[in-house]
């Protein structure tokens, strides 16, 4: 089905990435999304030891479109490293304060991807993180947390040749798969009112009876549907049992793309043609992050409106927030200028907080911004 023949309804991409050197592409992406029946997006930034993030690109974004961004910002990994001047940092706990205190709607995670799990050599249940994920469940302040791979990324002959480049296929100085979920699950456990979402369905698509059991023991879980294009293939094998999981768990499901600047709207496409119609159709061709269309046709489920009005909007407003949170403008330039001073010390190639605090006063001269002062004070 065409996607302008879709449901009318009100959707939210609870995945959706921004970061680069364009600020202007941010325009770009909404209106795109907005083409393919997208009303609100959910901005995730990724952050991982040893590289600077991209939150300074994310608070741009909500405030260039702040009705329609919700902020997931990144991690500050400079308050775990070593050679940093840590008068310029925050302990992870902190963190959630100020992101809260800004005007953010919750924080994206990376760590548990294996490469990342590798590099930093940091398990996802290290002490390290305790008073940050006691700190969240203290502030039900929401995660989007993307932790494992497609098994297929454990196997050479499985692998996409995209998976490979990045550093996505995974040999035996991986941590595997079943060690990753062991240290995730020791943390809900440590920490049993911590609101996740997981990304990507947890890689658990080819595994529904085991999904199910996530969900059931884990009550503030859930899981969004941004491909991996494996997960719908994996649904593809038993749709009847896919269809019957969707509506038992209705309300634990949440409507992703992976959008991002550039984005194609057959990334959104597949994902809704495959939830609202029961039509058999293969693979967009014209997106690169999509297997080879080898596999058998996709199948898709045909949820009731009902269901689909929680899975595309309902579930993510009850987590997270009906409305994206407002931004507090002095607070968003102190943690701007914190951030320029922090990448000038670090040598970071190029420092964007500098640049967006001061793009952002000179834009919203009437709107309560005042003068950043992009490093110099604290």
């Amino acid at each position: 089905m065409d996607i302008a023949e879709l449901a009318d309804l009100h959707i939210i991409d609870c995945h959706s990435h921004f970061g680069g050197e364009d600020l202007d592409a941010i325009d770009g992406m909404i209106e795109h999304q907005r083409a393919g029946g997208i009303d609100q997006t959910c901005v995730l930034i990724s952050s991982f030891p040893g590289r600077s993030n991209a939150n300074p690109e994310g608070l741009y974004a909500k405030a260039k479109h702040p009705s329609t961004v919700y902020l997931f910002p990144g991690l500050d990994y400079a308050a775990v490293a070593r050679d940093v001047d840590h008068r310029l940092t925050y302990s992870l706990a902190e963190q959630v304060d100020r992101l809260a205190e800004v005007g953010c709607d919750g924080i994206k995670m990376l760590n548990g991807k294996p490469n990342y799990r590798k590099t930093s050599g940091l398990a996802l249940d290290s002490v390290i993180y305790d008073e940050y994920f006691a700190r969240l469940a203290e502030r039900h302040f929401p995660v989007l947390w993307h932790v494992n791979d497609p098994e297929e990324f454990w196997d050479p002959e499985q692998a996409p040749e995209w998976a490979k480049g990045p550093g996505w296929l995974y040999d035996d100085s991986f941590p595997t798969k079943e060690s990753i979920y062991g240290e995730c699950e020791r943390v809900l456990e440590k920490h049993p009112t911590l609101t996740i979402i997981f990304a990507h369905f947890y890689f658990l698509s080819d595994d529904l009876p085991r999904a199910a059991a996530c969900l059931d023991r884990y009550p503030n879980v859930c899981f969004d549907l941004a491909p991996g294009i494996e997960m719908l293939h994996n649904f593809t094998k038993r749709p009847d049992e896919a269809r019957g999981f969707f509506l038992k768990y209705q309300d634990r499901i949440i409507f992703g793309t992976d959008f991002a600047p550039g984005g194609l709207l057959s990334r959104i496409w597949v994902v809704r043609n495959f939830l609202e119609t029961e039509e058999e159709f293969h693979v967009p061709t014209d997106e690169r992050l999509f297997w080879p269309d080898h596999r058998t046709m996709m199948r898709g489920i045909a949820l009731p409106e009902k269901v689909l009005k929680k899975i595309y909007a309902d579930n993510f407003r009850r987590i997270v927030g009906p409305e994206p949170r407002k931004l507090d403008p002095r607070k968003v330039i102190q943690e701007l200028d914190r951030l320029t001073a922090l990448q000038d010390a670090t040598g970071a190639p190029r420092n964007t907080a500098r640049r967006v605090a001061t793009r952002l006063c000179d834009e919203n001269a009437e709107g309560g911004w005042t003068t950043p002062y992009v490093g110099r004070t604290l």
